[in-house]
C-alpha cells in the first residue's frame, strides 16, 4: 500500500471526526425521522395510540414503532402501561423546561406570575402567541370548585378566551386572519366565529381599556381577565391572565384583579428593557 493509500486509510479510522457521506446521511436521516415523530406529538391533543400517531406522522405504523423504541429508551417518549399510548417522556420535559427557561418570557414572567397567584387568590396564567395560535406556557393553579382543563402548551381559540382576544386586539391583522381561516374548534373548549364588525368592535374596547374579559365564553362557569405586555415598539410579547369562577373573579375595570395584571405587566415591559 502506498503512502498515498495509507492516507486515505486513516481518513477513515474511528479515532477522526470525518466519517464517510453514507453514515453521516444515515445518521442525520435518523435523528430527522425521531425529531419528526416528536414533533408531530406535539401537534395533536394528549396521549396518542401507535396508528394516530403514526397516521399524522404520514409513516407506517412498523417504522414509526421501531423509532418510538429507541425514544422510548432515551426517555424521551413514555408508553402507558394501562392503554399502550405514547406521550412525551421525562427527558423531553426536561428538555422543553430547560428551553422555555431560556427565554427572557419565562424568565420574567415566572415570578410576576407566582406572585400575582398569591396576591389575587386566583388561577393566573401567561400566554404568547405561536404559529398555531394563542398558546398556554405558564399556568399557576388554586383548588376551585370548578375544574379547568388549561395546561401549559394549550392552545385556545381567539375569539372565545381572553389571551385569543387579547392576541387579536395586539398582533397584524392580517396574521389573525389567517390564524382564524385555519382555527379548528376543540372539543374540550367552546369556540366562535365573530362578525367583522362585532371583531372591530372588541379589538377597539380591548385597546382603549387595555385588557380583554370573556364571562363562561371559553369554560361554562369561569370567567378569565387578560392584559397584554408590550414592548418599547408597542408589539405584543406576552399576555398575562386571571381566570375564576363566575360571578366571584372581579372583572370590573377599575377592580383589583384588572389592577393587579395591569400592574404586572408594566413591570414585566420594564424587566424587557
Amino acid at each position: 500500500m502506498s503512502a498515498r493509500d495509507n492516507n486515505k486509510a486513516g481518513d477513515l479510522s474511528d479515532d477522526d471526526d470525518v466519517v464517510s457521506p453514507r453514515v453521516e446521511q444515515i445518521g442525520v436521516q435518523s435523528v430527522e425521522i425521531a425529531g419528526h415523530i416528536l414533533k408531530t406529538l406535539a401537534t395533536l391533543e394528549g396521549p396518542q395510540t401507535l396508528t394516530a400517531l403514526s397516521q399524522a406522522a404520514g409513516m407506517p405504523s412498523a417504522k414509526a414503532h421501531r423509532y418510538l423504541v429507541s425514544l422510548i429508551r432515551s426517555g424521551l417518549i413514555e408508553q402507558s402501561a394501562v392503554d399502550g399510548r405514547y406521550d412525551f417522556g421525562g427527558a423531553a420535559r426536561m428538555v422543553g423546561r430547560a428551553a422555555m427557561n431560556r427565554l427572557d418570557i419565562v424568565r420574567i414572567g415566572t415570578p410576576l406570575l407566582s406572585k400575582l397567584r398569591d396576591e389575587l387568590q386566583e388561577t393566573v396564567f401567561m400566554g404568547v402567541w405561536t404559529p398555531q395560535g394563542p398558546m398556554v406556557i405558564e399556568w399557576f393553579d388554586i383548588v376551585r370548585p370548578v375544574s379547568v382543563i388549561l395546561r401549559p402548551g394549550s392552545i385556545l381559540p381567539l375569539h372565545s378566551s381572553a389571551l385569543g382576544l387579547v392576541c387579536a386586539a395586539y398582533m397584524p391583522s392580517d396574521i389573525i386572519e389567517r390564524a382564524l381561516a385555519a382555527e379548528a374548534p376543540q372539543p374540550v373548549l367552546r369556540s366562535r366565529k365573530l362578525s367583522k364588525a362585532k371583531q372591530a368592535e372588541i379589538i377597539a374596547r380591548i385597546r382603549s381599556d387595555g385588557f380583554s374579559l370573556v364571562q363562561g365564553d371559553l369554560i361554562n362557569g369561569l370567567d378569565a381577565v387578560a392584559v397584554p405586555v408590550l414592548n418599547h415598539r408597542r408589539e405584543l410579547v406576552a399576555s398575562l391572565a386571571a381566570v375564576g369562577s363566575s360571578g366571584t373573579l372581579d372583572t370590573a375595570p377599575s377592580g383589583r384583579v384588572v389592577r393587579a395584571l395591569k400592574a404586572a405587566a408594566n413591570r414585566f415591559t420594564q424587566a424587557l428593557g
